[in-house]
């Protein structure tokens, strides 16, 4: 049988999300996923599914479509997502990719989707646990990934008045660049170390 590629998957997956009224977007979802699977804690993928409708899962008309929603997201797309923990990964976990913000407008629009999706992985790679014992890098790489969230949020409260000349919208938007390359390199780590 051949193999889905993740663009087949990724579509799959958004097509359920949207068929089924998931309250979560896709890259919220493909981010809590990646938090879960690199959690140092025990996780049932199944849980993280219906977690998905908050814990209340959609009726679903036959056992045809949800033998299809479990193999696409327990399967399919968790198996994809997991890939990315492997010693030998072709590829580290990324972000959605974002063009540079040129409007005060769209950096706001890409500091929430950035928002959201740290904040998905950590509450996947916490599991509802509050007392984590854990190496000091990977709770360096957690800290960094927490205070990335705030400063997002920051971004996001920005009046929509604000006066921004050019020159500081373009330096505004390059550190956001280079805030989702942090994102992502302590996300790495905490998928390397932990899954």
């Amino acid at each position: 049988m051949m193999q889905r590629s993740a663009v087949s998957i990724h579509q799959h997956v958004q097509s359920l999300l949207s068929e089924y009224q998931c309250p979560y977007q896709f890259h919220e979802v493909r981010a809590a996923f990646m938090g879960a699977i690199a959690s140092p804690y025990v996780v049932d993928p199944l849980f993280e599914l219906n977690a998905l409708w908050d814990g209340e899962f959609p009726e679903l008309a036959s056992q045809e479509k949800l033998d299809e929603v479990t193999k696409t997201f327990l399967e399919d797309f968790w198996s994809l997502l997991a890939a990315h923990g492997k010693d030998d990964a072709e590829q580290p976990f990324s972000l959605t990719a974002l063009d540079k913000a040129t409007s005060l407008n769209e950096l706001k629009a890409h500091a929430k989707l950035r928002g959201e999706e740290l904040d998905a992985f950590l509450t996947g790679f916490f599991q509802d646990q509050e007392n984590l014992e854990l190496d000091e890098d990977i709770g360096d790489s957690l800290d960094i990934l927490e205070e990335l969230v705030q400063m997002y949020t920051d971004i996001v409260n920005m009046e929509d008045s604000t006066a921004l000349r050019s020159d500081e919208l373009s330096d505004l938007a390059d550190n956001l660049l280079k805030m989702t390359d942090m994102a992502e390199l302590e996300m790495n780590n905490l998928i390397v170390s932990c899954a």
